[in-house]
């Protein structure tokens, strides 16, 4: 029982000794008491159109598994409208109060009669005991000069990102462009049967840009050969297509993201 006491003792440490460490780590902030913070909104927020192409195949979620495989979900781009912004954080508070003149006082009077318990009652000549008089005999010297640390006011600002979901949908105007040839994206992320066949024709032979365009913006979906090969194995196992394909990508979609100007993603349509 005094050996694993023992161990508890030094694995957790003493006050004196999860003092010393929370210095040493740079952790000191878990000692502040009172504490008050105030957040002030920074300027410069920025709207972010965040667009998933998937390469395999989606699947309705179900709670139980369906004895017969599901027919999958029709192609759709998933659409995510994020805003970002940066807070200014205001923090003041103060260490070595009241609260911590009771905890060490406390504190010392444990360890100190732990050092005792041991240095008293166990059998000295065993190591375990003769270490554990000198741990807790030691850290209850050090937890009595905590005690004597002046109170220590607190003030200091960080600055914090903030992410901001705005929806879920695809925005009016997010076009895609398949070598040349544009088709409009709709609020669930279709691009109709023509748009889908251009597509899929594009992943079995890809010529010209792969690209989305929302407004001004513009950005160019880089698709690997291993990713057409994931759409095309998905697609067109066994057949034509899916030959020469020795590595399949383990990404099962393609992402991109467009930075627009504030208040378009926000703005009522």
């Amino acid at each position: 029982m005094r050996a694993l006491i023992l161990i508890l003792a030094v694995a957790h440490g003493g006050c004196f000794t999860s003092w010393a460490i929370t210095q040493s780590t740079g952790n000191q902030r878990i000692l502040d008491e009172g504490v008050r913070e105030e957040r002030v909104p920074l300027p410069d927020v920025r709207e972010r159109l965040h667009v998933r192409l998937p390469l395999t195949p989606t699947y309705p979620a179900t709670a139980v598994q369906p004895a017969a495989p599901a027919d999958p979900l029709p192609f759709a781009l998933e659409c995510d409208s994020t805003q970002s912004a940066r807070d200014a954080v205001y923090h003041s508070g103060f260490r070595y109060g009241k609260g911590w003149k009771k905890g060490t006082a406390l504190m010392f009077l444990l360890e100190a009669g732990a050092a005792a318990t041991y240095y008293f009652l166990a059998d000295r000549t065993k190591p375990e005991n003769q270490l554990a008089t000198g741990f807790f005999g030691l850290d209850a010297i050090g937890t009595a000069a905590l005690f004597f640390v002046p109170r220590k006011e607190i003030y200091r600002s960080d600055v914090v990102p903030v992410s901001t979901h705005v929806r879920s949908d695809c925005p009016a105007g997010l076009l895609i462009d398949i070598a040349g040839e544009t088709f409009p994206v709709d609020a669930a992320g279709r691009i109709g049967e023509l748009g889908l066949a251009a597509l899929d024709g594009w992943m079995q032979a890809p010529t010209g840009p792969l690209r989305l365009t929302f407004g001004d913006r513009t950005i160019d979906l880089n698709i690997r050969a291993s990713e057409q090969c994931a759409w095309n194995r998905a697609r067109h196992a066994g057949e034509r297509a899916d030959q020469g394909c020795t590595m399949i990508s383990s990404v099962g979609s393609v992402v991109a993201d467009l930075e627009v100007p504030l208040g378009t993603l926000t703005r009522a349509e």
